[in-house]
């Protein structure tokens, strides 16, 4: 899959005449996976682009873009009775719209409304399985492109022809003490939903004797499971304290031997939970070997740079983090293997490269 190129002379002209516009639209005010990305892409655009955000969720997520110097406006449509108000809410912002960003299913509903009425391209970047197969391709069909964020995600969408791509979420490469330097310390990471298998984590370290660390902060949806971890915690003599929010993220890392994400099947049709995640980038990128449930695109970031639990219970996910534990080489040599990777294919470097000639493109599209 690739991009249709327009002159280098076309572009220069364009962007010497004015900063090109983009809207993006966040579905969901919390901070989260997709809601990082966003940040990230964000902070990274170069002077040719004049980037805006409309967020449909009250939440930290403004604050943070803001904090960015780059206008955000909150137009509040939670739920599913926001989704249903969305024809009549999606009103045009004022001043030019050059390309629209959807990040994530729902606001590329909600964007179709808009860029109707600018008459601007619109982008979807899918960063989940969430209503695969007829509903997706059915909203991808009415869309200028697709960007997701695996190869496995894609798929469904080869009909789509050059209006589908893959760009991976990107990470920065963290510079860390070397992992065979670490204590046998299990860390994972991310916001506390019940679908990531944090309590498969805590049992599986509990088998092990080993440290673990939980980190992230509550779900949006499931606020009660922060609770509910903390006292699984307690119960299994690991401590409430090693469960939440954590200020510093690299001294996570830092200190995990190996990093393990236990995404458990969502939805009643069994559909994999993850899309591309951010956590296991991260950790390769930062030096660390990582452990994950075997789902199509979760494969596809980890390659030889960890290990692949086929249902992620307790009892294998202990059976695929021992050997690192246990093995300071084995997790050094692994490590190595997963950061290459990262530097290969999944760099933020790579990311904004790639958004940026897609955003191009489709700004030089009559």
């Amino acid at each position: 899959m690739s991009f249709i190129g327009i002159g280098t002379a076309v572009l220069d002209r364009m962007t010497r005449v004015r900063r090109l516009s983009i809207l993006f639209i966040a579905p969901y005010g919390g901070l989260g996976g997709s809601e990082n990305v966003l940040v990230n892409v964000l902070e990274r655009l170069d002077e040719r682009f004049a980037p805006r955000v409309l967020v449909l969720e009250e939440g930290p997520l403004a604050a943070r873009i803001d904090a960015l110097g780059i206008p955000v406006e909150i137009q509040h449509l939670p739920g599913k009775r926001g989704v249903l108000s969305f024809p009549r809410a999606a009103r045009a912002p004022a001043g030019p719209v050059d390309v629209i960003h959807a990040n994530g299913g729902k606001a590329a509903v909600f964007g179709l409304a808009v860029a109707r009425r600018l008459r601007a391209p619109l982008i979807w970047m899918k960063h989940d399985h969430s209503y695969d197969g007829r509903p997706s391709r059915a909203l991808a069909a009415r869309c200028a492109h697709v960007v997701c964020v695996s190869h496995a995600m894609a798929r469904q969408f080869a009909s789509l022809g050059d209006r589908v791509s893959v760009v991976y979420p990107g990470v920065a490469l963290r510079d860390l003490p070397p992992v065979e330097q670490t204590r046998p310390r299990i860390a994972s990471i991310g916001r506390l939903d019940p679908y990531k298998g944090f309590d498969e984590v805590l049992r599986a370290a509990a088998r092990l004797g080993a440290e673990v660390r939980i980190a992230g902060p509550p779900d949006r949806i499931h606020p009660e499971v922060e609770g509910e971890l903390k006292r699984l915690a307690d119960e299994l003599g690991i401590g409430a304290e090693h469960v939440g929010w954590a200020d510093d993220l690299d001294a996570v890392y830092a200190d995990a031997r190996v990093v393990v994400l236990a995404a458990k099947p969502k939805g009643v049709d069994g559909a994999p939970g993850e899309g591309a995640p951010l956590v296991l980038m991260e950790a390769m990128g930062a030096g660390r070997p990582v452990v994950a449930t075997d789902q199509p695109g979760i494969a596809e970031v980890v390659g030889d740079g960890g290990s692949l639990v086929a249902v992620p219970d307790a009892g294998s996910l202990a059976a695929a983090l021992r050997p690192y534990l246990e093995d300071p080489r084995l997790a050094a040599e692994t490590a190595a293997r997963g950061r290459a990777r990262v530097e290969r294919e999944m760099t933020l470097e790579r990311t904004i490269e790639r958004l940026s000639a897609l955003y191009l493109r489709l700004a030089a599209i009559p």
